[in-house]
């Protein structure tokens, strides 16, 4: 499986609002900043060629936003849940195979949340986290300590 960083998530107004909602839903933690970037897990049939990894690399190069992202703070990972596939992977594996890429078996996207507290934070508060970030999908939330 490949584990390939992607572009920012959001726009750096929907960060500001992300962090007013987090300081807001969170007690005990002054959160200072957040930061999202997309990631990308790549199933493979088998090791992939450098012709096809560069074809995969254009394909995952998408969306306007090319702002920096803040990586401070405890990382949360926000990945569907076990079992299910999203609309996303649906598509980009689709995609992925018609643009030739066989190797590929699924295409699935994540969000890394990077929430700067000025201290570590635990794990309980990291989960609760991941449901003030993502109220519309249930999700499972890990965290790097």
């Amino acid at each position: 499986m490949l584990i390939l960083p992607g572009v920012a998530a959001f726009s750096p107004f929907r960060l500001e609002r992300l962090l007013l909602t987090l300081r807001r839903s969170v007690s005990g933690a002054e959160i200072q900043s957040v930061g999202a970037r997309f990631v990308h897990f790549v199933d493979l049939d088998r090791p992939i060629e450098p012709r096809d990894r560069a074809v995969l690399d254009r394909l995952l190069e998408y969306g306007p936003r090319r702002t920096p992202v803040s990586e401070r703070g405890d990382l949360v990972l926000v990945v569907p849940r076990p079992g299910t596939q999203s609309p996303w992977s649906s598509k980009a594996t689709d995609i992925a195979h018609n643009a030739g890429l066989t190797v590929v078996r699924r295409l699935e996207r994540g969000v890394m949340y990077y929430v700067d507290a000025g201290r570590p934070l635990v794990r309980f508060a990291c989960c609760k986290r991941a449901e003030v970030i993502d109220e519309a999908v249930r999700r499972l939330a890990t965290i790097r300590p």
